[in-house]
């Protein structure tokens, strides 16, 4: 069997805590069956260390890479796995055609621990054949109702799955991953129906189920920094803002209309949020804004004020300066 060593030696070792020096994530993986050139892996908050490797069956994958927090590694698009700096996890995929059929973990206990249960989510979904990607959704004619039946059942299906290792594993990461779930489950149940509703041209009322308006009555939002790291909890934030503007247009008897100015929206946020929350739901807006080509003079004028009001992030900060040079 043939190894494939690399270890990654990054430039900005300054940013790391001296705990994250002395004690790099160890990553290996052996893959059978894929049906691909390539094998990939994708790091979503960590620049500049993505790795691909050409493919051989079975043939054992191993790299160092430092890590200075929590990092969603992603494996060949779907496999999702979470590191922590000094993690050694060891992933052993098996496919069946273009999917793969089993993943299994071993190496640092607490992140077998919340891998395997991910894994274990992911298997749940395919079983009850629940589909999270809304185009999809769409054209397999997934009716709205019933899926909003099936979301909430599967919020607190994986809630409950994921709460069985909780005290296995660091709370941040508890946090993080569950923020995960959330940002996805929430945003399907709220966005849906006005999804289905505009594809399948029905009327609105009929795509959504007596308790849409009640659903996520009492839920709190999450705005610990792990939680706010999560990329689907973070774009979750603008969804939730429009849900409840628009819920309270309904009580009062009047039609939500949805603001279209990049200032009314903008204002919007800031009378909406607050805190890191706040911070959070602007950066997406105005990063989500530069990315869509909307108006650079306005977008410009307001990360101007974000920057000097707001932004408690200064990561943040950083890629809000790099989109708009």
């Amino acid at each position: 069997m043939k190894y494939i060593v690399l270890i990654i030696c990054l430039c900005n070792l300054f940013s790391f805590t001296v705990k994250a020096k002395e004690r790099p994530t160890v990553i290996t993986a052996e893959i059978f069956g894929y049906q691909r050139d390539k094998v990939h892996f994708d790091f979503i908050e960590k620049e500049g260390i993505n790795m691909e490797f050409p493919y051989k069956d079975g043939q054992l994958i191993e790299f160092m890479v430092e890590l200075d927090d929590i990092t969603t590694m992603i494996l060949n698009t779907f496999i999702e796995v979470y590191l922590q700096p000094g993690d050694s996890i060891h992933v052993k995929v098996t496919y069946n055609g273009r999917n793969y059929d089993k993943v299994e973990f071993s190496g640092t206990p607490a992140a077998v621990a919340v891998n395997s249960k991910l894994h274990e989510k992911e298997i749940l979904q395919r079983q009850r054949n629940y589909k999270t990607n809304i185009p999809a959704m769409l054209v397999t004619l997934v009716d709205a109702k019933k899926f909003h039946e099936a979301t909430l059942k599967e919020w607190k299906d994986e809630v409950e799955m994921l709460g069985q290792v909780k005290d296995q594993i660091d709370p941040r990461v508890y946090n993080m991953v569950i923020s995960g779930i959330e940002g996805t489950l929430l945003t399907n149940l709220m966005t849906y129906p006005y999804a289905s509703a505009s594809f399948h041209k029905k009327k609105l009322e009929d795509c959504m189920t007596a308790d849409y308006w009640t659903a996520l009555d009492g839920y709190k939002l999450r705005d610990d920094e792990a939680s706010l790291r999560s990329r689907a909890y973070q774009c979750m934030l603008a969804p939730y803002k429009d849900y409840v503007r628009a819920k309270e247009a309904r009580d009062a008897g009047k039609e939500y209309e949805p603001l279209t100015s990049l200032e009314e929206q903008y204002k919007d946020f800031v009378a909406f949020y607050d805190g890191s929350l706040r911070d959070t739901a602007l950066f997406v807006f105005l990063y989500n804004s530069g990315a869509a080509g909307e108006d650079f003079d306005v977008i410009e004028k307001l990360v101007k004020d974000y920057l000097k009001k707001y932004n408690k992030n200064k990561e943040y900060k950083k890629i809000l300066n790099q989109v708009m040079q």
